[in-house]
């Protein structure tokens, strides 16, 4: 609540002069039924908004661009001196000339291409969502709902980033609407849900409800697994994550045809297959029910055996490269002697171990193809038996590596400059879409966190990342696997 105290005098410049009767009294034309009341209420009750001399609050007024910087300014604890600006129509004399200048200077806001900033034009409902989402530092962002925001929008991001934080969730129609005015009990609403997490929307992470009980689409468990994974505070690459719950759960299913949890017959429950008897401090209820903890879960175990002593490791050990996860992923299902990477009568390569399996979904669903045969393993550094009780001695503790890494593919942030390696930019996440050919080598600009194929029945693993072509400035989508 500590912003809400410093924009306490914004009222009188934002929406008027002050009248003393609605301090006294509220306004004369909202009411109980009116849109967004308890909204305009909460602001009016902190000192932050009031209403003009004859007591209306006059919400379906519209708001301007001069009003909306002086807000920022105020909230951002900017000095209200009047100051000569970068933009030809706003001067010294120009009323919030002070914060239009500051807030510009800081990336808040932006002017026109003739070098204008149009201080008496009305707000639109894309510019609010950039004036919001770079004034809280909003840095999350959701998928797009909306049935008229695309990636070619300068607000493409902005309104991913408003929606994540719970500010909007658009109109019943599926639209945004973009250029749409913004008035003053619409943004009374967009500043209320800003400040106050007690107005802020419910969002559900990937648009999915973790309690409907149901297995969600394809592409919304890429999200979710990609998110978590992200999110997870350690580095656990997502294609590692996404290919043992492929693996585990035979197509990433935390749920039966009767809406019931999976649990197999050795008590591994869900998506990630977890077993509570050999995982100390899970909630088994909660691994039954809900398929993001459930990931969650096998993700702090994975992340466990990356980091166990017990286990070899390989070559620089960055868990940025895929190749160094192989024996973490031996240990997630087990270090037994059906996951040895050699059959040891034969000396062949173990291709049914569990690890061999991840490694193959990888491949086919992920289009990533890790190196594991670069390493230099041999049958006889690995010992299991009887004497053992099958669980596999390693004979070493560490291999080097000496062939080319492959790295996770999922980290690039907005504002990365990457080279795309492939031929074609999409027009949409999706490679049925429509493409432009690209040249070798392209270089490229990360727009926005990346999206999933549009079909959500689509089995692949990778994600499409929004981008701009530096050469040409065309913007659409390329698959992360073809990122560099």
């Amino acid at each position: 609540m500590k912003n809400v105290f410093r924009i306490i005098l914004i009222g009188a410049l934002f929406f008027g002069v002050a009248s003393s009767s609605a301090s006294a009294q509220g306004f004369t034309d909202i009411h109980k039924g009116t849109t967004f009341y308890d909204e305009m209420m909460y602001l009016y009750n902190e000192g932050v908004i009031q209403g003009f001399e004859n007591g209306e609050f006059r919400p379906g007024q519209a708001v301007n661009r001069a009003q909306a910087a002086i807000m920022i300014g105020r909230v951002l604890d900017y000095s209200d001196a009047p100051r000569e600006s970068s933009f030809k129509d706003v001067g010294k004399s120009t009323t919030g000339s002070g914060y239009i200048q500051t807030a510009y200077e800081n990336g808040i806001i932006s002017g026109y291409g003739d070098n204008t900033f149009r201080p008496g034009e009305t707000v639109t409902r894309d510019q609010m969502a950039m004036f919001l989402a770079r004034a809280f530092d909003m840095k999350d962002e959701a998928l797009v709902p909306f049935s008229d925001v695309s990636i070619q929008m300068k607000a493409y991001r902005s309104i991913r980033q408003i929606i994540s934080f719970g500010v909007t969730e658009g109109y019943t129609d599926g639209t945004f609407q973009p250029k749409k005015q913004v008035t003053r009990a619409q943004f009374s609403a967009f500043l209320a849900r800003a400040v106050s997490d007690d107005f802020r929307l419910k969002v559900d992470a990937c648009g999915y409800d973790p309690e409907s009980g149901t297995n969600p689409d394809y592409q919304t468990v890429n999200c979710l697994i990609t998110k978590a994974s992200l999110e997870s505070g350690k580095i656990v690459p997502p294609e590692v994550v996404k290919s043992i719950a492929s693996v585990e759960s035979n197509g990433w299913k935390q749920f039966d045809s009767n809406g019931e949890p999976i649990i197999s017959n050795d008590g591994g429950i869900g998506i990630m297959q977890i077993t509570p008897p050999f995982e100390s401090g899970v909630d088994e209820e909660k691994l039954k029910y809900d398929i993001t903890y459930n990931i969650e879960k096998g993700i702090e175990i994975l992340a466990s055996k990356y980091s166990n002593a017990s286990l070899p490791t390989i070559g620089d050990q960055d868990p940025m490269n895929l190749e160094n996860w192989y024996f973490a992923i031996m240990g997630y299902n087990g270090a037994v002697a059906v996951n040895s990477p050699f059959i040891k009568a034969t000396g062949d390569h173990n291709f049914d171990s569990y690890q061999m399996k991840v490694y193959r979904d990888m491949d086919q669903n992920g289009q990533v193809t890790p190196q594991i045969f670069q390493i230099p393993m041999t049958v006889d550094d690995f010992h299991y038996g009887d004497d053992t009780n099958w669980n596999i001695v390693f004979k070493k503790d560490h291999y080097n590596y000496y062939a080319d890494y492959t790295p996770s593919r999922h980290y690039f942030k907005p504002g990365d400059q990457v080279v795309h390696v492939g031929t074609t930019l999409r027009a949409d996440a999706t490679t049925q879409s429509k493409g432009t050919a690209l040249q070798p080598t392209e270089k490229l600009k990360i727009l926005a966190a990346p999206v999933y194929d549009k079909d959500p029945n689509s089995k692949n693993q990778f994600v499409w990342y929004p981008v701009e072509v530096q050469r040409t400035g065309y913007k659409g989508y390329v698959a992360s696997y073809n990122v560099r």
